[in-house]
C-alpha cells in the first residue's frame, strides 16, 4: 500500500514540473496582390512634340509672303513663308552669264592651244616655247575660272532656294514671329514648327519604380488620358528613362512615345494629362505594402517580419528589404511573396518557432 502511494506521489510531482508551451494570440494579414503597391500606377505628365524647330531663313531679305497662321497644318516641303526673291534671281542670272562667258573663252583657248601644238610639232622654230607656255597657262586659268563660276552659280541657286522657307516635316505652326514686308535677317527665328505625326509625354517617376521600368522598358505599355480629350485613350511606350533624379522632387524624368495618333485629333504640345501603367506591380516591381507594426529589427540594422507557417501555426523570422514608407505603411521590395501570412502586432514578444493563435478579427490561413 505504501509503495502505491509513493508511485502516485512521484507521478503527481512529475506532472507539476511539465511546462505548457505558450501559444500567443497575434494579429495577421496575408500578403497578396491586394496588399501590394497599387496595381494601377498613375503619373501626371505634359505633352511635347517629338520634333520641333524654330525655323529661320539662311539669307537676308524682305518677307513678302506669309499666308500661314498659328495652328496651320503643313505637309513636308510645303512653302510656309518667302522672302522677296528678285535679288537672288538677278544674282543667279549673273552667275549663269558668267559661266557662259568663261565657257566660250575656255573653248577658244583650248582650241587655240591645240592649234599651236600642231604647228610646234611640225616646225618647232615657227613658235617659241614661251608662246606655247602662255597659251597653255591661259587655258588652265580659264578652266579654274570656270570652276569658280560654276561654284558661284550653285551658291546663287542655293540662295534663291533659301528665300523660301519650307516645312521640314508634316507639322503644325505653333508661333509666328514676323509679319509681311518685314526685313528679316539670316538665322532670325521666323516661326515655331511642331511635328503632328508623333507626340511625347514626360512624366516624373518615383525612385522605387525606376529599376522596374528599366527592366521592363521594352514590354511595358501606358494608357494616356488627356484633359482636353477626356473620352479618348491613347497608347504609349517608354522611349527614354532619365538617369538623374530631380534635386527637389527626387523623381526621375521618363519620356513616353504616343503611338498611332488618330488623324482627326490635334494633340498640341503643352496639353496636360496622366499616364496609367496598368501592369500588376506585384509582378512588375515585387513591392508590397504592409503595416509598419509588422517590421522589427534585432540588431538595429537588419529588418525582419514574422512569417506564419499555416501548417504548424508557428512563426519564422524572415529578413526583408524596405523601400520607403508612407502613412504608417512600409514598402517591402525583397523577402515577401504573394500568399505569405505575417504578424502585424506583438512582434516583440515572439520567438523563433513559437506557436501562435489568431485573434478573432484575424483571418486564419
Amino acid at each position: 500500500m505504501r509503495q502505491c502511494l509513493l508511485v502516485i506521489l512521484l507521478l503527481t510531482s512529475c506532472e507539476k514540473e511539465v511546462v505548457t508551451e505558450a501559444v500567443r494570440p497575434v494579429k495577421t494579414i496575408q500578403v497578396s496582390e491586394a496588399s501590394s503597391v497599387d496595381n494601377q500606377q498613375i503619373f501626371p505628365g505634359t505633352l511635347r512634340a517629338f520634333q520641333h524647330a524654330d525655323l529661320s531663313f539662311r539669307v537676308d531679305g524682305t518677307l513678302i509672303m506669309r499666308n500661314v497662321y498659328v495652328g496651320y497644318r503643313a505637309q513636308k516641303n510645303e512653302t510656309l513663308v518667302q522672302l522677296d526673291p528678285r535679288e537672288y534671281e538677278i544674282a543667279l542670272q549673273k552667275a549663269g552669264g558668267k559661266i557662259g562667258s568663261v565657257s566660250a573663252q575656255l573653248d577658244f583657248a583650248v582650241k587655240d592651244y591645240a592649234r599651236m601644238q600642231k604647228i610646234y610639232s611640225r616646225d618647232p622654230g615657227a613658235i617659241s616655247d614661251s608662246l606655247l607656255d602662255r597659251k597653255k597657262e591661259t587655258s588652265n586659268q580659264l578652266k579654274a575660272e570656270l570652276t569658280i563660276a560654276e561654284g558661284d552659280f550653285d551658291q546663287a541657286a542655293d540662295n534663291l532656294s533659301y528665300a523660301s522657307l519650307k516645312a521640314p516635316f508634316d507639322g503644325i505652326i505653333a508661333a509666328i514671329y514676323v509679319e509681311n514686308h518685314e526685313q528679316v535677317r539670316a538665322k532670325q527665328a521666323v516661326l515655331r514648327f511642331l511635328d503632328i505625326a508623333d507626340r511625347e509625354m514626360e512624366i516624373n517617376v518615383p525612385e522605387k519604380f525606376i529599376n522596374a521600368l528599366l527592366e521592363g522598358k521594352d514590354r511595358l505599355n501606358f494608357e494616356i488620358l488627356l484633359d482636353a480629350f477626356p473620352n479618348r485613350v491613347f497608347n504609349a511606350s517608354i522611349k527614354e528613362i532619365g538617369t538623374e533624379a530631380s534635386s527637389t522632387t527626387q523623381t526621375y524624368p521618363v519620356t513616353l512615345s504616343l503611338q498611332k495618333i488618330p488623324y482627326d485629333v490635334s494633340l498640341l504640345a503643352g496639353m496636360s494629362g496622366r499616364a496609367i501603367l496598368k501592369q500588376s506591380t506585384e509582378n512588375l516591381i515585387n513591392t508590397f505594402k504592409i503595416p509598419q507594426s509588422a517590421i522589427f529589427t534585432d540588431d538595429g540594422r537588419a529588418t525582419f517580419v514574422w512569417i506564419i507557417d499555416p501548417n504548424t501555426q508557428t512563426v519564422q523570422k524572415k529578413a526583408v528589404k524596405v523601400d520607403g514608407s508612407n502613412k504608417g505603411n512600409i514598402f517591402v521590395k525583397e523577402g515577401l511573396a504573394s500568399g505569405d501570412w505575417i504578424v502585424t502586432g506583438g512582434t516583440s514578444f515572439l520567438i523563433e518557432g513559437q506557436r501562435v493563435r489568431f485573434e478573432q478579427e484575424s483571418t486564419k490561413p
